[in-house]
């Protein structure tokens, strides 16, 4: 059994050895180079999802900017610089900003004639801890997966049980239902109706098979909170003061809002602006929120990002791909590996692909990520305090030895000890015993074993320097 730190040097070593096999397959070697080099960066993206699905807004949503869409064909990286600059292929490219994101200058659009992707350098906090990749389909290098979708059918599956790759479940895979805001209408309550409409989608057994975890979300709303202006507020805030008798008529279709005789406090074009940032649900939803207290531009931008979905998004990120970048950096590699040695055959290769198995099959780190998803799916069921308690020590809420035990941040070192043993003793004994069934015992199983590297990792700390 091992932990995130030796998978990550396992990996690297299988890597080191396969580039040497295939030194002289310049394809292969050149794909090996870029996956060592790309183990220690950065965890990687892929917001993918149809045209019109609201993906390139998510993006800017999930960045805080408006960059997206750029106006190039192909995907579409962000990652953090110290300042703004583009490439395609490996041409820079001048951009300009637009209100609706960067485009493309004159003279840079026929240097993009050709090329599957460019780079967007943009300096951003969130960008120095993750890029993200806008994309039509996931992308094969992603180390993890955004696939926003407006509905979830047949066709959407095909899609990402394609992106599963051979190292199934799909832990690397969440699914983000992009029109929360139109959900029943576009009632004042369609984005609450959204996000349980997706909790329930969650445990369906077929949404389980394709994705780690599923959320709704208003991209087209949670961007503007992101990026909300003053002068946006402020046309808000002088909606919100009208008398509503006299203002709902006009929030019942797009006609009646952009109305030149309508809502005379703000101007026509003003109005067309809020409609193309908020859409008429936003609108409603955030004249309803100044109304009931949210009367400053922060406090309504914290608000709309929360009834967006986005604040349950970002949680979803961090707890699930953000915290496990070690594992899912290897993940991705390996996967990466997997494919090389079944494409470009070599006398090596077999014992390579032997290494590689043995190496998935002792990661702990790849357990307990599967047994978070089965837990959440419901192919794997515990007692509700039990699975709590799984769920935690297994790293959902966090994989900080603290996070794992629920300890409290001022917690002194033996009281730390004390919950590790204790937990390790009760899931031993769940383990061991005869009250659960068989899969349940699996799955308690490999919480122990989280429980042993919990108190290894103690050791560790604990062990004096030499």
């Amino acid at each position: 059994m091992i932990d995130d730190e030796e998978l990550e040097q396992r990996t690297y070593r299988l890597l080191n050895d396969a580039a040497h096999v295939y030194r002289a397959v310049p394809p292969a070697a050149a794909l090996l180079r870029s996956t060592l080099d790309g183990l220690a960066g950065p965890l990687r993206i892929a917001v993918a999802g149809p045209p019109g699905s609201g993906k390139s807004t998510l993006v800017n949503a999930l960045i805080g900017e408006e960059l997206a869409p750029v106006g190039l064909p192909g995907e579409v990286v962000y990652r953090d610089g110290t300042e703004p600059r583009a490439w395609w292929q490996d041409t820079e490219i001048p951009l300009i900003r637009t209100a609706t994101g960067l485009r493309l200058t004159p003279d840079a659009r026929h240097t993009a004639g050709t090329g599957e992707r460019a780079v967007i350098a943009w300096p951003s906090r969130v960008l120095r801890r993750t890029e993200l990749i806008d994309a039509r389909l996931p992308a094969a290098d992603a180390d993890a997966i955004l696939y926003v979708t407006p509905q979830l059918g047949e066709p959407e599956l095909r899609t990402l049980r394609a992106a599963r790759g051979r190292l199934a479940p799909p832990v690397h895979i969440m699914v983000v239902l992009s029109r929360a805001d139109a959900t029943g209408g576009g009632r004042i309550d369609a984005l609450l109706t959204a996000r349980q409409l997706a909790r329930r989608r969650r445990r369906e057994p077929r949404t389980a098979m394709v994705c780690q975890d599923l959320s709704a979300v208003s991209p087209l709303i949670a961007a503007a909170a992101r990026t909300l202006g003053d002068d946006e507020f402020a046309a808000i805030a002088a909606l919100a003061a009208l008398p509503k008798d006299e203002a709902e008529p006009h929030l019942l279709s797009t006609d009646r809002f952009t109305a030149a005789d309508a809502l005379r406090p703000v101007d026509a074009q003003r109005r067309v602006r809020l409609l193309q940032r908020f859409g008429l649900g936003g609108i409603r939803l955030a004249l309803t929120l100044v109304r009931t207290g949210s009367d400053t531009p922060a406090a309504l931008a914290e608000r709309l990002q929360e009834h967006s979905g986005l604040k349950e998004l970002q949680a979803a990120i961090a707890s699930l791909f953000t915290a496990r970048r070690p594992v899912l950096r290897a993940r991705s590699a390996l996967t990466t590996l997997d494919r090389l040695l079944r494409t470009h055959r070599n006398p090596a290769a077999g014992n390579l692909l032997g290494q590689l198995e043995l190496l998935v099959a002792d990661a702990h780190e790849l357990r307990e990520l599967r047994l978070l998803s089965a837990l959440r799916s419901g192919r794997v069921t515990l007692p509700r305090e039990d699975a709590a308690d799984a769920g935690r020590l297994l790293g959902g809420a966090g994989t900080s030895v603290g996070e794992r035990l629920g300890m409290s941040p001022d917690a002194t070192a033996a009281q730390t000890w004390a919950a590790a043993r204790a937990a390790g003793e009760r899931w031993r004994a769940l383990a061991h015993g005869r009250t659960l069934t068989p899969a349940a015992r699996r799955a308690a199983e490999t919480v122990l074993a989280s429980c042993d590297l919990i108190v290894n990792r103690l050791d560790r700390l604990a062990a004096p320097i030499p």
